[in-house]
């Protein structure tokens, strides 16, 4: 459904309100409640429990779920898997994963090793190709790292992963705000103490003086609608013209460069607009690097890598205070300013007026680098096997996005070559010849 600039923001404020999403939430329980078959009820109760940020709701949903089905059928969420066309219809074009890396080899006497995965969709693509023997095989021989895509994550894939493998299932969350819920929905489900976004490498990003940057403010973001650019040309049109604002994207099924022109042009943007699209990460760090202030104007998303690159680029960071986004939780005197709702345009004006006083590099990396994260899950990752008694002689290799998990060095890609070649001669359908291509940058 298309909005006019007059009823967009209304239509925006319902479909973020919390009350909305509390009715959807509740709608979805009784339609879980009132389903006879296990199937559709495990369905409806997965969908509520995304929509459970009240700890009523949560807690009426995971008594439902608890009854029955429960957490010990995995044939009942492989089932609710192929009712989600996203999910189905994707294993059926390609189960090979993608995005994921081996951090580890298994080694001798039980020693595990790690697999890391991306994206709810190539979870799903392992656990419903691999039958029950293979999946045993894997979870025998490897800890499994589920990282999350977007918050709240898919609470069914969730339910397959705990139902399909043993021992603990280790998740990486897109937002603090919702570790406490994943770790509820199953005690067999551990977080780990970083979001995806904290896998960024310092070494790959030159930030200039804040004297020589050229960009005025800079928004990397794809051009889909949750990234609410709009919200954006709404502010740039209340602040002087003279402003050079860079907008970065990738089309999105309905969405180009274009139908982002005519928005700014709707909402009376009067600055010097330079729209960019698919740029290599290269050229999108060199842009970032360039500019004063990096915007994020989503409500609510993943943990948007881009605004902690923007950090590790001396970018001073702006985002709704409102937003239920990651990085938000980075955003403090040193790296950017919150924006209050309806006072977007003062609070980005006197944020570019601050940007040049600001640390966002320093404070990134002595707190969010690719090598405290990879020391934090290796840390997770030995003390559970320290926990069941299995050894544990060798650590991690280091990981970055860039913009999803590579190798931080070749050599390391080339140790674990082995164990890639293990997997995909075990499972050729799931781990393909390229995956370890994909792992470098």
């Amino acid at each position: 459904m298309k909005f006019s600039k007059a009823t967009l923001p209304f239509a925006d404020a319902f479909r973020y309100s919390k009350q909305t999403r509390q009715l959807a939430g509740w709608l979805a329980l009784i339609r879980g409640r009132l389903s006879s078959g296990e199937v559709i009820r495990s369905l409806h109760l997965a969908r509520a429990m995304a929509y459970a940020d009240a700890n009523d709701l949560r807690s009426s949903v995971l008594e439902a779920l608890r009854k029955t089905p429960g957490f010990d059928k995995s044939q009942v969420w492989r089932d609710v898997m192929h009712l989600l066309p996203r999910f189905h219809e994707l294993v059926l074009k390609d189960p090979s994963i993608s995005r994921s890396i081996v951090l580890k080899a298994p080694g001798e006497s039980g020693e595990k090793g790690v697999l890391l995965m991306t994206f709810e969709y190539n979870w799903v693509r392992l656990l419903l190709t691999l039958s029950e023997e293979e999946t045993r095989w894997l979870n025998e021989n490897y800890d499994i790292v589920l990282s999350t895509s977007w918050s709240p994550t898919d609470y069914a894939a969730l339910a397959l992963a705990v139902s399909s493998l043993r021992g603990t299932v280790f998740v990486q969350s897109c937002n603090y705000d919702e570790i406490a819920k994943i770790e509820a929905f199953h005690p067999r489900l551990k977080c780990l103490e970083t979001l995806p976004c904290d896998w960024i490498n310092p070494r790959l990003y030159a930030p200039k003086p804040p004297e020589e940057r050229q960009t005025d403010i800079l928004m990397v973001a794809n051009w889909g609608e949750f990234k609410r650019h709009w919200d954006l040309f709404r502010a740039l049109s209340k602040m002087p013209p003279k402003l050079k604002v860079v907008l970065i994207g990738q089309r999105e099924p309905g969405r180009s460069r274009d139908d982002i022109h005519r928005l700014a042009t709707t909402f009376g943007v009067t600055q010097q607009l330079v729209i960019l699209e698919s740029l290599p990460i290269a050229e999108v760090a060199r842009h970032q690097c360039d500019a004063k202030v990096s915007v994020i104007m989503s409500r609510r998303e993943g943990c948007c890598v881009a605004a902690v690159e923007s950090l590790f680029a001396g970018c001073a960071l702006a985002m709704r205070e409102d937003a239920h986004v990651g990085p938000l939780a980075y955003i403090n005197d040193q790296t950017g300013r919150r924006l209050r709702p309806n006072h977007l345009h003062e609070d980005l004006s006197a944020l570019l007026e601050q940007s040049s006083n600001l640390r966002p590099h320093h404070w990134a990396a002595a707190h969010l680098s690719c090598e405290l994260s990879r020391a934090k899950l290796n840390s997770l990752l030995k003390a559970e096997a320290e926990k069941t008694c299995r050894p544990w002689t060798c650590d991690i290799a280091q990981p970055q996005w860039h913009p999803h998990p590579t190798f931080a060095t070749e050599n390391e890609r080339e140790a674990l070559r082995p164990a890639y070649t293990q997997l995909r001669q075990r499972f050729p359908k799931v781990f393909s010849e390229a995956l370890i291509m994909e792992s470098w940058r």
